[in-house]
C-alpha cells in the first residue's frame, strides 16, 4: 500500500470516527430534552385515629379510664351485694362511653375472675345489655338478663355488645344468693370478682 493510500485510510478512520462523536454528542441531546420528572410527599401520623372507651359505675355522674385491675370501678350493686339474702337479686348499671369520636368500638364482656369462697356456688351473676343513650336507663328485674353463672366458674364471656363513635352503652348486671341457701352460708365474703370490657375498634 503506497503512502498516498494509507493517508486516506486513516482521514476515512478519522472522518467515521468524528461522525461517530457528532451522533453521540446528538444523542445526548436529544435524551436531555425528553427529561420529565414528578415529586410526591407525604406525611403520616395517628392525631386523627385516638381511641378512648370509658365506663361509669355510678349511673353516669362520674367516668375514667379504670385501665387496669388494680383500677378497677367499684360495683357496688344498689341494694348491697355484700349484704345479700337468698332469693333477693341485687343490680348494678355500668356505663361505657366513647370519648374521641373517631372509632366505634365492639365490646366483650367477661368474668375473669372465679371466686373460691364458701359462696363459689351460691352466688350466680348474669348480665344485659340495657341499651344506648346518654341518659342511664333502670337496672332491674325487667333486664333481659342472659345466662348465668356462677362466681366460682371459670372465666368466661357473658355479654358482645357495641357503641358506637362518641356514643354510649349500658350493662345490667344481677347477682342472687341461691334461692335454698342455708344459714351456714351466712357471715361469708367472697373474693373480688374481676371483669372486663375489652374494647376493638370498627372503623
Amino acid at each position: 500500500m503506497t503512502s498516498v493510500d494509507q493517508t486516506r485510510k486513516r482521514r476515512k478512520i478519522r472522518a467515521v470516527l468524528a461522525s461517530g462523536l457528532v451522533l453521540g454528542v446528538g444523542a445526548a441531546i436529544t435524551l436531555a430534552a425528553w427529561s420529565d420528572t414528578v415529586w410526591g410527599s407525604s406525611q403520616f401520623g395517628t392525631t386523627g385515629s385516638d381511641f378512648d372507651i370509658q365506663g361509669s359505675f355510678d349511673n353516669g355522674t362520674s367516668w375514667d379510664d379504670y385501665l387496669t385491675p388494680e383500677t378497677a370501678g367499684t360495683m357496688t350493686f344498689a341494694q348491697q351485694a355484700e349484704a345479700l339474702v337468698p332469693g333477693e337479686p341485687v343490680y348494678q348499671l355500668v356505663g361505657l362511653q366513647e370519648v374521641e369520636g373517631n372509632f366505634g368500638a365492639d365490646i366483650a364482656l367477661s368474668k375473669e375472675s372465679a371466686d373460691a369462697s364458701g359462696l363459689a356456688g351460691l352466688v350466680t351473676v348474669a348480665v344485659a345489655d340495657a341499651g344506648a343513650g346518654e341518659t342511664a336507663p333502670a337496672c332491674d328485674a325487667s333486664a333481659a338478663f342472659g345466662t348465668g353463672v356462677t362466681i366460682g366458674a371459670a372465666s368466661t364471656t357473658m355479654l358482645n355488645t357495641t357503641v358506637g363513635a362518641e356514643g354510649f352503652r349500658w350493662v345490667c348486671f344481677s347477682a342472687e344468693l341461691a334461692a335454698d341457701a342455708t344459714v351456714a352460708a351466712g357471715g361469708l365474703q367472697s373474693q373480688p370478682i374481676l371483669w372486663e370490657f375489652a374494647a376493638t375498634s370498627t372503623e
